[in-house]
């Protein structure tokens, strides 16, 4: 606990030490010249005059420096009227941070945000932006729909979309060939995944193979069950989000197709995934199928390893019972502004620069392996992954499941502790679902303050 209090007191002095002048009202509109105060201030160098002049700014984020510091640098590179700083804290303590320094000068002037958007907003952490969009005529509609819904507290906006994701399934044609198994084909369901991993299955095992068939990651609440949840129809909150909608029957079925994967042994079993996860062993070979979001491939996850040459993408299955083919999204990545901020001007100005200027997101999508909000941004997303065109096709079908105002974190984490026990086939699907309704009700009343 010294430790971790350590680690907070000496952040937030980071924070009050780096904000470049935290009194400072002074914005770029105000550092356009102004002929009185010329005559009265004493000759100086020009290089002087452009000190004075630069409005200094800070940006927090919590990973991808590398990444952050490019776009940073190309930025400052790009004008002489603002400069900012790059500021990155662990995730692990980035909240925190954010929760004690936000709203106040001594917290970043702009900042990267998640799902925390709409809870800082609520909060009045951040500042309003919709005034300034209407101000200054922006077009939102080249943000994707969902993404940039998330951004909103009822009317109000508090942030602007840079990238979400969308999914696909990852097979390693190895493992396919070895055991003389077809491909997957497009415009699959979740049925013909079942079908493929079950014929996989016998084929392995009759050879006395050790691979599995299927690893969905249903250890993972967000990137794995959750995810095969709703890509099958069935939401994570009612219409009016006042409870939890996940036990449906769409709901149902698909934890059922998982427990007979399981049982068969043509999917991972779950103490197997927490002890090596559906990533790990796809890249050790021992995986025919997983789901993959972009990062992956961008990330290096599969260089060096031996299904780098022998892995294809294809796009998401449709459900067997809703035949819906849409991905649910629960990670997005917003900028926001701190609502404590002496220096909106130059925080709205990096803002809007780094998510709309065409040489900016272009930028940002060669760097960045989510799938860029801006669609605008797609095509040079596209140029720069060759795993990429399967993520773009399925960009239109991204929808979100965070339709909630404050995004309650714990309602995610009652998803495991409850199905766990279905996929071990201890309790029904329905006995699970009834379980994770109940606990995630009780949550949500009281975010709702009911």
């Amino acid at each position: 606990m010294k430790r971790i209090l350590s680690i907070f007191l000496a952040l937030t002095l980071l924070f009050s030490l780096t904000a470049c002048g935290g009194n400072d009202k002074t914005t770029p509109s105000d550092t356009s010249g102004n002929g009185n105060a010329d005559t009265e201030m004493k000759e100086d160098s020009a290089l002087t005059d452009t000190k004075e002049e630069m409005v200094e700014i800070t940006f927090a984020t919590w990973a991808m420096e590398n990444e952050m510091q490019k776009m940073v640098d190309l930025y400052n590179a790009a004008q002489n009227k603002v400069h900012v700083t790059l500021q990155v804290t662990p995730l692990s303590e980035y909240g925190t941070l954010m929760n004690a320094v936000l709203g106040t000068s001594e917290g970043p002037d702009v900042l990267w945000a998640g799902l925390q958007t709409r809870l800082w907003g609520n909060a009045n952490m951040l500042a309003e932006l919709q005034d300034q969009v209407e101000k200054e005529n922006m077009d939102l509609g080249v943000f994707l729909e969902y993404p940039l819904k998330q951004n909103y507290v009822g009317d109000k906006l508090y942030g602007l979309p840079c990238y979400t994701d969308s999914y696909a399934i990852c097979y390693n044609k190895a493992i396919f060939d070895k055991y003389g198994v077809s491909y997957p084909k497009e415009n699959w369901s979740w049925t013909d995944y079942e079908a493929i991993a079950e014929e996989l299955n016998a084929k392995i095992k009759a050879e006395g193979g050790s691979e599995f068939a299927s690893a969905l990651a249903i250890n993972e609440p967000a990137h794995g069950t959750l995810l095969l949840l709703t890509c099958n129809g069935a939401k994570l909150y009612n219409e009016d989000v006042t409870g939890c909608a996940l036990n449906s029957p769409e709901s149902v079925e698909m934890l059922e197709m998982v427990q007979r994967m399981v049982a068969s042994g043509a999917q991972a079993d779950y103490d197997t995934l927490v002890e090596t996860s559906a990533t790990s062993l796809f890249i050790s070979g021992l995986a025919g199928m997983v789901i993959i979001c972009p990062d992956p491939g961008a990330n290096g996850l599969f260089e060096g390893t031996a299904v780098k040459d022998t892995l294809d993408y294809i796009a998401f299955p449709n459900g067997p019972t809703s035949g819906t083919n849409y991905l649910s999204t629960v990670t997005m990545n917003n900028i926001v502004i701190n609502s404590g901020t002496e220096k909106f001007d130059a925080a709205w100005d990096f803002m809007k620069w780094y998510t709309t200027d065409q040489d900016a997101v272009n930028a940002y999508a060669e760097i960045e392996w989510h799938l860029p909000t801006n669609v605008n941004a797609v095509e040079a997303w596209k140029s720069a992954h060759d795993y990429a065109q399967v993520y773009a096709q399925e960009a239109d079908k991204v929808v979100t499941v965070w339709d909630v105002p404050l995004c309650n974190y714990s309602c995610l984490g009652q998803i495991s502790p409850n199905l766990i026990p279905v996929f071990s086939g201890e309790i029904s699907a329905e006995e699970g679902l009834a379980n994770l309704e109940t606990a995630m009700n009780d949550l949500i009343s009281e975010e709702l303050g009911n």
